[in-house]
């Protein structure tokens, strides 16, 4: 039987393999392919991010991703490992710009986009700063891996209407959301 702590157990043992990406990712598939068992073991909660474990070496959220909402390019400034179990999210792609500032030789300008359907697993590496939504009509849900502490890590923000960098927080992040439409 699926249990959220021996899920939080399992998967702080992965991130201290020789190759914790891959350990987690493996792990990650396997999760996200009972879907039933893990939402009859996490929290149920109306937020749309809950924190299930953070330590030095890794950081573990639940994330809800509702529909027609445009999160603020962000970066996090180390590993993630994301397994998706229900719905779709988007990620737009962002290059920083010489300065990372706005004007034509700073800001952001977006190289890719990233489409994931549950069931799934994607990594991203440590410097990606991306935007997140979700174009569906439903909400999307997945399992994140932050290898490190997200809680302490300095990391940016970008003001999605000046291109301007700042540092990271949750209430410009959530202030900066815009429709997707």
């Amino acid at each position: 039987m699926f249990s959220l702590d021996n899920f939080i157990s399992d998967s702080l043992a992965a991130s201290k393999a020789s190759d914790p990406v891959a350990a987690l990712m493996a792990l990650l598939r396997e999760t996200v392919g009972d879907v039933d068992a893990l939402l009859s073991a996490l929290p149920e909660t109306a937020d749309d991010e809950t924190l299930i474990h953070a330590s030095d070496i890794l950081t573990i959220y639940d994330i809800k991703l509702p529909p027609g909402i445009l999160y603020p390019p962000h970066n996090h400034r180390m590993r993630v490992v994301i397994g998706f179990y229900e719905g779709c999210e988007t990620n737009l792609i962002y290059k920083p710009g010489a300065d990372g500032g706005p004007g034509a030789d700073g800001g952001l300008k977006q190289v890719d986009r990233l489409d994931f359907q549950a069931p799934t697993v994607a990594m991203f590496e440590r410097e990606v700063v991306h935007a997140i939504t979700n174009y569906s009509a439903t909400t999307s849900r997945a399992i994140h891996y932050y290898l490190g502490d997200l809680l302490e890590v300095e990391r940016q923000l970008w003001n999605p209407a000046t291109g301007q960098k700042m540092t990271f927080n949750n209430d410009d992040y959530f202030g900066f959301a815009t429709s997707n439409q």
